[in-house]
């Protein structure tokens, strides 16, 4: 007897475990479904304009919490709270006590409306993530109870679909998909996201070019992911939605001709904010540039350069400005101010300006508190090659000619600075303002301010490169890029704080400085792949977190 009691004890025992185990993974398994982007995908039609993906995964919530300063975390938590309440400010639902245990990840999409008249007309599908059945379940219970909520529940192809009425008439439909609640206003926009849920293309089923071009944006631990299929259309529909102050902004973005799709990625880890974001371009006319490299002027730049930009082919980049200025009224009227300025002093923007500029091109900032830089704390300086070099000497020689011209008078003047031919504009009180020269047959070089031209005149002992804030930024993008930006942010805000900020005609707000004072630095690379794809990538890391 005590052996039988013993095995239905150790049978019971067993079943209890084999319980246990089969419920902890099962939600484990729906906490991971619940943050997956694919598995939201499904569910989504493949016709979508647009899909934007927000999963704050534990993970992804664990890196963002060792970073920032205390007014930095306080502003953000105050945001967040206010979002939240506002959000639900209509219903008698808290975020952190109701929403928050089960939710996982959420993505909206925008669909192509089949009723609608004009092709930027569309549906809000939004497809939320349970990460924890059981407790989706008590707060739909608790859900269902209000009294100022009326449901109407019917059936589409086995799937129940409940329509919410609320009090105040605002309907919406609702229905549980798989580890998903889908929610729509349209009815339709629900059916079919249950059709494509059976069988129909989804955005997850997408093949070949499309696939590839939605799985390109790899990051760490991804907070957020947006798709947008037809972007002169969405571009097009948000454009009339938008307050008159921001629509000249938004006719800007809608000139972006070349854009046909684009897919873009955060996430977080141990260093910052990862961004990568990849392009399809509709316009083949747009000539692809040379392969993408950058030779090493960056080894020029001392370790003080707090700010860098590296591109190429200033001559092409100015040519596709022109012809994105044809349709683009605001763009036109800068390009005539720009060629009026030039031919006022006999220069032509097309031929004596920008037409020789046909190599690499650099643009930094050198921080440097010395002569006639002591007022502003900041010098730069421009590096240009040419494979064209008498016409580069031309429009220098005629910029020398002006200069010396002026009123009040600036000299013109021409020393050796460490075996380098440097032509120097000189002001009598305050020395020399500006210097030219070449530093190499192919390269020459513009300096704003005296120290920086002697700087800049000979190779540095500590290049920019043995910076370990600009090696942190760097090295976590791509080497074989056509351009990139680099920005020491902690030393910008630090020359602002005491340059700019500080003056009374100044005002930065106490909320962006807090966030700001939280970036270390930050990174930007492009880079054109093919005729047809084009990849960015921005790196922001971020300060340890302080108490």
């Amino acid at each position: 007897m005590p052996l039988k009691k013993l095995n239905v004890l150790v049978g019971a025992a067993t079943v209890i475990c084999v319980g246990a185990l089969t419920s902890l993974l099962y939600l484990k398994t729906a906490k991971v479904r619940a943050y997956s982007v694919t598995e939201s995908a499904k569910l989504v039609p493949a016709d979508a304009r647009m899909a934007t993906f927000i999963s704050s995964t534990p993970e992804a919530l664990t890196h963002l919490k060792q970073f920032g300063t205390p007014e930095a975390r306080t502003w953000i938590t105050q945001s967040l709270t206010t979002f939240k309440q506002k959000s639900l400010a209509d219903t008698s639902l808290k975020f952190d006590r109701d929403l928050q245990s089960w939710i996982g990840g959420v993505m909206v999409a925008l669909l192509p409306n089949e009723d609608g008249q004009e092709p930027e007309d569309f549906d809000v599908l939004m497809v939320v993530g349970i990460k924890n059945p059981i407790k989706a379940w008590h707060f739909a219970r608790q859900f269902n109870d209000q009294a100022n909520l009326q449901r109407q529940q019917r059936d589409y192809k086995g799937v129940e679909i409940v329509e919410y009425t609320e009090s105040e008439g605002r309907r919406y439909n609702v229905a549980v998909l798989r580890h998903h609640i889908i929610v729509a206003a349209d009815p339709n926009a629900i059916e079919r996201a249950i059709d494509t849920a059976l069988g129909e293309a989804s955005l997850a089923s997408l093949t070949g070019t499309n696939q590839a071009f939605l799985n390109s944006v790899d990051v760490p631990n991804p907070i957020t992911t947006l798709y947008i299929a037809e972007y002169s259309t969405f571009i097009k529909q948000i454009t009339a939605d938008v307050s008159p102050s921001s629509q000249l902004s938004m006719q800007v973005l809608s000139h972006i001709k070349p854009v046909k799709s684009v897919v873009l990625a955060i996430g977080v880890d141990q260093l910052g904010i990862h961004l990568k974001a990849m392009t399809q371009l509709n316009d083949r006319a747009i000539r692809q540039s040379q392969q993408p490299h950058l030779d090493p002027l960056v080894t020029r730049f001392p370790t003080k350069t707090i700010g860098l930009i590296q591109t190429q082919g200033i001559k092409e980049i100015w040519s596709e400005i022109l012809t994105l200025a044809e349709d683009n009224s605001d763009l036109n009227r800068v390009v005539r101010q720009i060629k009026r300025g030039l031919n006022a002093i006999n220069l032509d923007a097309d031929q004596d300006v920008f037409g020789w500029m046909d190599g690499e091109f650099a643009l930094g900032l050198i921080a440097n508190d010395e002569g006639v830089l002591a007022p502003l704390g900041l010098g730069g300086v421009l590096m240009l090659e040419t494979s064209d070099r008498p016409a580069a000497e031309r429009m220098l020689t005629q910029l020398d000619t002006v200069v010396s011209g002026s009123n009040p008078p600036v000299n013109v003047e021409q020393r050796a600075i460490a075996g380098v031919e440097v032509t120097e504009w000189k002001d009598p009180q305050q020395g020399t303002l500006f210097g030219h020269g070449w530093l190499q047959s192919n390269l020459v070089f513009i300096a704003f301010g005296g120290p920086v031209v002697e700087a800049i005149t000979s190779e540095p002992q500590l290049p920019i490169t043995a910076n370990p804030r600009y090696q942190n930024v760097t090295e976590l993008l791509p080497q074989a890029n056509h351009s990139y930006v680099y920005l020491d942010v902690e030393e910008l805000v630090t020359w602002a704080t005491g340059y700019l900020i500080a003056a009374p005609a100044i005002a930065v707000q106490p909320n962006a400085l807090a966030l700001i004072n939280s970036v270390q630095g930050l990174g930007i690379s492009a880079t054109r792949l093919d005729q047809e794809t084009a990849r960015v990538e921005m790196i922001l890391t971020l300060k340890p977190k302080r108490n």
